[in-house]
Formats: structure tokens, C-alpha cells, sequence
């Protein structure tokens, strides 16, 4: 990798945030500060859709293992789920009482619930969520403090991973 910029691309209003890469890689997902979360198609440059929905900052996007969706969150404490073949909203969560640091999808269907969606925020938890139904599965409690990451661990020894500022990481089965 030697720096070079391959592509420039303009088109949010206020400060852009959350960036995320489409499973196949022909999309790139970008959030702004105004709620605003456009897609990029990689091989034109030209914006593919953009979704408007959230009340105030979005700061993460993420795609769906399968591609067919984005989930997207931030300053008003929702996860959106967009349906990116309709190119409209397919569910709203009202996921935590805080902004939403991060999103991550499971990338198994051998884990025991079948793929799910993590979130952390600054309320102090991680959550799962079922990507079937969009209900909550688990909150992970035992922070001190904003919870301001979180991974998945797939595999046979399935888990999440949050880190906090609470100058802790912890992983959960």
C-alpha cells in the first residue's frame, strides 16, 4: 500500500462519521452528523441511495453479513435497519438511552442464535439482537461507565468483546 488516494468523494452537508464496506465490496456506507447515511457505489464513485430517519447524529454504519441490509445508529439512542433492495427502512429499534458507539454483525449461523447484531453505547451496555426479529437477546452489563466498542467473536467459541472507559475490555459468552 503506498498512500495514494484513489478516490475522492463529497456529498454530505455537516461532518461525516461512521464509514462501513459492503460484504462484496462495490458499496461503501457513510454517516453524518445532519442523520444522514448515504451509499457510494466503489466502482462509479457516484452516490448508490441515501436514507434519511434518524433524529439527530448518526456516527455507525454496518452491513449485513448477506449484504442485504445496513444497520445504522447513533445520537438518538435507534438502531436502523435498512432494506437496501427496497432502499427503504425496514425496522427501527429503540436499541439504549444513549448514543450508540458501535454496531457489528455475526458473521456465524453456527453459533446457537443463528446470526444476531451487537451494539454498545454510551449508556453503559453492549446488546444482542436477534437479526430474525430484531428483539434483544442479551444486555451486557458490567461496565463502569460509556461502552465504546464492540466485536464479535465467531466461530465454535462464539462471544462478544466490549471495551469501555472504564479502561476495561471485557468478553462475554
Amino acid at each position: 500500500a503506498e498512500g495514494k488516494e484513489l478516490l475522492l468523494q463529497d456529498g454530505h452537508a455537516r461532518e461525516v462519521y461512521g464509514v462501513g464496506f459492503h460484504p462484496d465490496g462495490s458499496l461503501v456506507s457513510t454517516t453524518d452528523f445532519g442523520g444522514v447515511v448515504q451509499c457510494w457505489d466503489l466502482r462509479t464513485g457516484k452516490s448508490a441511495c441515501h436514507f434519511l430517519g434518524h433524529a439527530k447524529r448518526v456516527v455507525c454504519s454496518e452491513f449485513s453479513p448477506n449484504g442485504f441490509q445496513l444497520a445504522t445508529a447513533g445520537d438518538d439512542g435507534t438502531i436502523k435497519i435498512w432494506d437496501l433492495r427496497r432502499r427503504r427502512p425496514s425496522a427501527s429499534i429503540p436499541a439504549h438511552t444513549n448514543l450508540i458507539t458501535q454496531l457489528k454483525f455475526s458473521h456465524s449461523t453456527s453459533s446457537q442464535n443463528g446470526e444476531f447484531l451487537v451494539s454498545s453505547s454510551f449508556d453503559g451496555t453492549g446488546k444482542i439482537w436477534s437479526t430474525r426479529d430484531w428483539k434483544l437477546l442479551s444486555t451486557l452489563e458490567g461496565h463502569e461507565g460509556k461502552v465504546m466498542g464492540i466485536d464479535v467473536l465467531d466461530g465454535r467459541d462464539c462471544g462478544v468483546v466490549t471495551c469501555g472507559f472504564d479502561k476495561t475490555l471485557k468478553l462475554w459468552k
